[in-house]
């Protein structure tokens, strides 16, 4: 079978991985390597794209003997590495396939009962009249019964808008507590191991690790499973999605594009550094590539693209504007 054609970036990446992986490397070849990577962004992401398939096709494999076989393959002479290059280029399209489909479809929740794809936000209407939307890769369950209306936030945020039923209480809960309507309109988030409560309109009760708070419209309070944070008007924003806007309060680019991740098919890559700038704006999320532009002549970052499908977020360097 001969290896689909790769972007070059990525040619050369595989070419890297092979040599490197070889047992016969010299200091000079790693000195050439890391003058390779360091030379472009794409030579980083390209690099970064090959070592994260490579390890996923190691995992993939099952039984002992062929990782031991596959391991030994990266020793053998350079006819036969020319062969594990064919072979690391196909099992990067297949890695590169199932990582697409997955920023398509999230994969991990294809079981729910309510979901969203990437790039998407859409509303649904429960049962009992509330109106649930979800942003963009989220997802939920829904559990009615005679004395609660539970919904389960598997993933990503939802907006509800709640029904009235005084003998059953709305509830929405995440892996770290639950907020409980005491009115209308209110969001729940998820994400990086926590959750985020945010009212826009009424309040909430929100608990977690054992501690309870009621939020007024325009507040906003973060809660894992240790318990709360204190309340924050400037998280009150955090629910702008539903209006297909990302508003930012001195938070770090890092978050930023965390929450741009979801609105776009493609892998946006981001180096620690350029992480840790700070940014203060309001964004569309339906446009990613104006919002991209318009960060990269606020910020000192440099954002360039492998194929259509790879974003990568660096430090602009300084020798570059001279």
């Amino acid at each position: 079978m001969t290896a689909p054609a790769l972007p070059a970036d990525l040619e050369s990446a595989v070419d890297w991985m092979v040599l490197l992986s070889s047992g016969s490397v010299a200091a000079a070849d790693r000195t050439r390597f890391e003058q390779w990577r360091q030379a472009d962004p794409r030579h980083a992401a390209a690099w970064d794209t090959v070592n994260t398939a490579v390890k996923a096709s190691f995992s993939m494999l099952e039984r002992g003997e062929q990782r031991q076989a596959a391991g030994a393959a990266l020793l053998t002479p350079p006819a036969r590495r020319r062969m594990l290059r064919n072979a690391l280029a196909l099992a990067l399209t297949a890695g590169g396939v199932a990582a697409l489909a997955d920023r398509q479809t999230p994969l991990r929740t294809l079981s729910a009962d309510l979901r969203t794809g990437t790039g998407e936000r859409r509303a649904y209407t429960l049962e009992d009249g509330s109106e649930l939307t979800l942003n963009a890769r989220s997802a939920v369950d829904v559990d009615f019964s005679a004395g609660v209306r539970r919904v389960r936030l598997r993933a990503g945020a939802v907006y509800a808008r709640v029904a009235a039923d005084a003998a059953r209480p709305f509830i929405v809960s995440t892996a770290d507590g639950e907020v409980q309507a005491l009115g209308t309109v209110f969001n729940v988030a998820r994400a990086d191991g926590a959750s985020l409560a945010s009212v826009v309109e009424h309040s909430v009760e929100v608990r977690a690790g054992g501690q309870r708070r009621v939020l007024q419209a325009g507040e906003g309070v973060r809660f894992d499973a240790h318990g709360l944070g204190q309340p924050d008007a400037a998280l009150a924003d955090a629910a702008a999605w539903h209006d297909g806007m990302l508003v930012v309060h001195d938070e770090p680019l890092g978050v930023v594009v965390d929450a741009l991740r979801p609105y776009r098919r493609g892998i946006i890559r981001i180096t620690p550094e350029a992480a840790r700038l700070r940014v203060l704006g309001a964004f569309p999320l339906d446009d990613i590539p104006r919002t991209l532009e318009s960060l990269r002549q606020t910020l000192p970052i440099s954002i360039s693209a492998v194929g259509g499908w790879f974003v990568s977020i660096d430090l602009r360097d300084p020798r570059a504007e001279k």
